[in-house]
């Protein structure tokens, strides 16, 4: 009975640390804010009702302008050289004015070396709706290994805009 309680409980502890990468592809990484452990922490979860999915949700404003996101050396990501990312997160407007970017940006000792973002003002918005903002980048190929790579939503307006579950795909060559 006593091994029976082991196995149930290893089961249980496995199958929890298991929902980062709900798919076999090894350079997919998801994230709906309600498990933070190997995520940034630019700015405060909040957590309530107003989340996309769970209860918990990055909160943006002029005062916290970046959002919880994924920050990874490109090393830690793939052994082989990552070519191509696509990134994704659910994103809600206060206002049709609602400004700022969904980035993915590597850095190396606190220097941008690469940035593309996704701006609001290119989508349809429409404002206390949730809607899904995508990037693509195509990463240049001499970025050294042990660069960062990170991917968050960037508030470059006045207007709070909340943010929730990402999703990032990497394909590397």
């Amino acid at each position: 009975m006593k091994n029976l309680l082991v196995i149930i409980a290893i089961l249980s502890l496995f199958f929890s640390c298991a929902k980062e990468n709900k798919t076999k592809d090894p350079l997919y990484y998801s994230n709906d804010l309600e498990n933070t452990i190997g995520w940034n922490d630019h700015a405060s979860l909040t957590v309530g009702d107003d989340a996309h999915s769970g209860k918990v949700f990055s909160k943006t404003t002029a005062e916290f302008p970046y959002s919880y996101g994924f920050h990874r050396t490109l090393k830690d990501i793939s052994e082989k050289r990552v070519k191509k990312a696509e990134f994704s997160a659910w994103v809600n407007t206060s206002t049709a004015n609602s400004k700022g970017n969904l980035v993915l940006a590597i850095d190396t000792a606190n220097n941008n070396i690469f940035w593309v973002g996704t701006d609001l003002k290119t989508l349809n918005v429409t404002p206390g709706k949730w809607f899904q903002v995508k990037g693509k980048a195509t990463l240049p190929l001499n970025i050294s290994k042990s660069a960062d790579l990170k991917v968050y939503f960037w508030n470059t307006g006045k207007d709070a805009v909340l943010v929730d579950d990402f999703e990032i795909t990497f394909k590397d060559l």
